[in-house]
């Protein structure tokens, strides 16, 4: 198996891989744009496993969309390495992401933070994270999508973080 960045002519394996997981809930539904996207591939080059990365802000990078096909087989841990890696690369300084699966991702390294985006959307008092100050501003532009979701009246998802190591800064980078 490898883990690469997605092409365009990934988008409809894309889609179909995290068409079940959209279907039970469990992953909102998004556009697909190959360059949000890594994938996992099997040696026989179907797609069997997706992850996404989407920018909160010029330091925080959100690790969404997170599929496996194969679930128990270790396809979602080597995408969030390989995300972790990527958003590395592209100089952020911490990832996070909104899961109900929390012990997964504590189990690479990612802490629970009580600043949760649907939250504030939900003009909820919150927790500012004193482990990770560059979360706030990141967690308010989130709040602002989080308010026009239709599932934010019954979301409850935990926010978790990791931060990254220093890496190289790139020259501007766009924030979705």
């Amino acid at each position: 198996m490898v883990v690469r960045e997605a092409r365009g002519a990934d988008v409809p394996q894309i889609v179909a891989v995290m068409a079940p997981a959209v279907a039970e809930g469990s992953v909102l539904p998004r556009d697909v744009r190959a360059e949000d996207f890594l994938v996992a591939e099997a040696p026989d080059g179907a797609i069997i496993g997706v992850v996404a990365l989407s920018a909160w802000s010029a330091e925080v990078v959100e690790l969404g969309s997170l599929v496996s096909a194969l679930p128990g087989r270790g396809v979602g841990g080597l995408l969030v390495e390989a995300a972790v890696q990527e958003a590395t690369r592209r100089g952020f300084s911490s990832i996070v992401s909104l899961t109900g699966i929390g012990g997964f991702f504590e189990r690479s390294r990612f802490v629970q933070v009580y600043d949760r985006p649907w939250a504030r959307a939900r003009g909820c008092a919150t927790l500012p994270s004193q482990d990770f100050p560059e979360l706030s501003e990141a967690v308010g532009n989130k709040a602002r999508r989080c308010a026009v979701c239709p599932r934010l009246a019954n979301c409850s998802q935990s926010l978790l973080a990791r931060p990254l190591p220093v890496a190289r800064a790139l020259a501007s980078r766009e924030v979705a």
